[in-house]
């Protein structure tokens, strides 16, 4: 049996639900408009120079982001595979490292309304060990605040 054969769909899934002050129109368009997109998108402290957005099925993204601190510049790129303004939004997820892209993930997230606003719940799946898991709990629960700030602006 191999460390993977061990591991639990759990320890490679990750799930976060948010509540926003806003539109579900709102929150969608904040992940598929470019303009908007860069405005959030990252963990704090970092910005996002680059982005490139093919927003249809099938289409390629594309964003670099660079830490404030460290300048540290990081690349993810995916392909979106479902579209459907403003309730569900899906797209692969890798990361590119040295000009390789590698291990991919599937980002499957969905708008609710809500009294008040929007429940978004994305799902990450399936990362190649827990640690990714984590590592990416961290990233997107701070991205999250970004994104919550600029939505309720």
């Amino acid at each position: 049996m191999t460390a993977a054969d061990s591991m639990t769909q759990e320890e490679t899934t990750l799930r976060i639900t948010r509540d926003f002050k806003a539109s579900p129109e709102k929150v969608y368009d904040a992940w598929t408009n470019p303009e908007m997109l860069v405005q959030w998108w990252g963990p704090e402290g970092m910005t996002t120079p680059e982005c490139e957005m093919d927003v249809s099925a099938g289409g390629h993204w594309k964003t670099t982001m660079t830490s404030t601190k460290e300048g540290g510049a990081y690349t993810v790129s995916g392909i979106y595979k479902v579209l459907e303004r403003p309730n569900r939004l899906c797209f692969s997820w890798g990361w590119i490292n040295d000009g390789v892209r590698g291990h991919e993930t599937d980002v499957d997230l969905t708008f609710e309304a809500i009294e008040g606003g929007t429940r978004m719940t994305m799902v990450q799946k399936v990362f190649a060990d827990p640690e990714q898991t984590k590592n990416h709990d961290q990233g997107w629960s701070s991205s999250f605040n970004d994104l919550q700030r600029f939505v309720e602006a």
